[in-house]
């Protein structure tokens, strides 16, 4: 380890030094080279949060990147158990660094302004005047993903719950909705009105459950991705002093930090990706309370395969299970009628295989074994492949074209410019999983906050995929797996390349021995006291939950 000192303007202000440093290690595992930028602005972000003197701020400009930064964090907390030894001195501190850390509602609130780009210099903008935002900070209203992992890294060293993040970012979506009802009046929600029918031609796609047909193929989004403020009855939102907002372009910021102007959601550069899928749609699951509050984060889950006679999304229990932050959640259907062939194909191949209590007991040892070559498979077994083998070849080829439709939708930012975390079981783990392959191709850091991947059908020995994957994603990547799953053992029996299966066995985070801070976001879940086939991602989806929401 290289040596490492702290400067004494480091030192007076070690929350600076902490937050700034926690960025750096979000950085070094979320593509280091594309995420310069971002790490430049969120660090400008974090000294004008805390005030330290521009004549200081490259003192912290030089603090070390990497496994480094992680060192310098340690550093940073000697500086505060120094603080605390000084006030129970009755001696001055040499920072407010000591009080804010110790006070959640500076803290969090203070912290989440900053993630947002919003400054003190916004807040004293008179009414009606536009302002000018620095290009060396973060742009206001757009949340980056690496900055909210950076806040949950942060509360994590400072030993902090993790669900003060999302509680405190409700508190400032709910100041930002009542402030906007109290001082931007009706004049404001009129010009935002009128700039929508102009310049932003919502009223395409804002109807509920509206859907466009481009090249033959229904695109719907139900009223909530494209506009989820729009159900709280708001044209324009402020908080405190930002008389800014009151202009049409603070009002347009507003809007696309939540998702209000999702334009890029339906268009014609989407003709190519659709070709071949006949639906790729969103509903949204309906809030926990009566609160018309929206999340400044969003969370889009992708079954693999649904019940015919089910009316709800399958992923409901996520909405209910208590301390499971989800923030303003989505289901992304496509192509449900495969999906519900594939779900009663598993039905009719488990029931069928099940006659036999010693046919059972020959693939439990099959699968335990891990021989999932052809070869190992009793004869009975693979005549009773017949019923699933078409439909899963077909849903897992639908599965990639969604998960790159998928990337276009994010990139287009109809989530909002907020972090969206991605959810998905079986083929719809798969559409994720290439989604993100998708984005991490177009450099595209920055979006997704965490994945989680349940019983997903691909190789967990690629390594170059799951660094892909997790360089892409800010937070956390999670992969559950049950080593019970023989059907999707079997389902994987002609790839002899494959080894090993992710839904199977999990990854092997030692991929990664040589880079800790990716090794760290690699999360292995072991579903297997839960799942005994497939079809249980979707049976027991409320069990999987809990042991899901840790991660969340």
């Amino acid at each position: 380890m290289e040596e490492l000192v702290l400067k004494d303007s480091v030192a007076r202000h070690w929350l600076a030094t902490l937050c700034v440093c926690s960025g750096r290690c979000v950085m070094a595992a979320s593509g280091k080279d594309e995420s310069h930028d971002w790490n430049d602005q969120f660090t400008q972000s974090i000294l004008e949060w805390l005030c330290v003197p521009e004549a200081e701020h490259q003192d912290f400009k030089d603090l070390p990147y990497g496994n480094s930064a992680n060192d310098m964090l340690l550093l940073a907390l000697r500086c505060r158990r120094t603080d605390e030894e000084r006030k129970e001195q009755e001696q001055p501190l040499l920072t407010e660094s000591l009080a804010i850390a110790n006070d959640p509602e500076r803290l969090y609130a203070g912290l989440t302004l900053a993630c947002l780009g919003i400054t003190e210099s916004q807040l004293n903008v008179p009414q009606g005047e536009q302002h000018v935002s620095s290009t060396q900070k973060l742009r206001p209203f757009e949340y980056d993903a690496r900055s909210r992992a950076s806040a949950f890294v942060i509360s994590e060293w400072l030993d902090m719950p993790k669900q003060f993040v999302a509680a405190y970012e409700m508190k400032v979506a709910g100041a930002l909705e009542r402030a906007a009802e109290a001082q931007l009046g009706d004049a404001s929600a009129k010009a935002l009105e009128e700039d929508k029918k102009h310049s932003w031609g919502w009223q395409k796609y804002l109807a509920a459950g509206a859907g466009v047909a481009v090249a033959g193929t229904l695109v719907g989004v139900t009223a909530g991705l494209a506009a989820p403020l729009m159900a709280a009855g708001m044209g324009a939102m402020g908080i405190g002093g930002l008389g800014f907002l009151a202009t049409t372009g603070g009002a347009a910021m507003i809007g696309s930090l939540f998702g209000v102007a999702g334009g890029g959601l339906i268009g014609k550069r989407f003709q190519t990706r659709l070709r071949g899928l006949h639906e790729f749609y969103f509903t949204q699951l309906p809030l926990q309370t009566s609160s018309k509050t929206h999340a400044l984060h969003a969370t889009i889950m992708v079954p693999g395969f649904i019940d015919a006679a089910a009316s709800v999304s399958p992923f409901t229990p996520l909405r209910d299970a208590m301390g499971v932050d989800v923030g303003d959640a989505f289901t992304l259907y496509f192509e449900t009628k495969e999906l519900q062939a594939l779900q009663g194909a598993f039905a009719e191949f488990v029931n069928g295989s099940a006659k036999s209590a010693a046919m059972s007991l020959v693939l439990k040892q099959t699968v335990l074994s891990g021989m999932i070559g052809a070869l190992a498979w009793p004869l009975a077994i693979l005549k009773l492949g017949q019923l699933i083998d078409t439909p899963w070849a077909v849903g897992l080829e639908r599965a990639k074209r969604a998960g790159k439709l998928l990337a276009d939708v994010l990139v287009s930012r109809a989530h909002g410019k907020r972090p969206v975390t991605l959810i998905g079981y079986s083929i719809g783990a798969l559409a994720i999983f290439t989604c993100v392959q998708e984005l991490h191709k177009r450099k595209a850091y920055g979006l997704v906050e965490t994945v989680v991947l349940l019983g997903m059908p691909a190789n967990s020995e690629n390594n170059d995929a799951w660094l892909k994957c997790c360089e892409c994603v800010s937070r956390t990547v999670v992969v559950g797996y049950s080593e019970n799953d023989w059907v999707l053992a079997f389902l994987f029996r002609a790839h002899a390349f494959c080894k090993s299966l992710a839904g199977v066995s999990g990854v092997n985070v030692e991929m990664f021995r040589d880079q800790p801070l990716l090794q760290r976001k690699l999360r292995c879940l072991d579903l297997s006291h839960i799942v005994a086939q497939h079809a249980d991602y979707l049976d027991k989806m409320d069990e999987i939950i809990l042991e899901v929401g840790r991660f969340l």
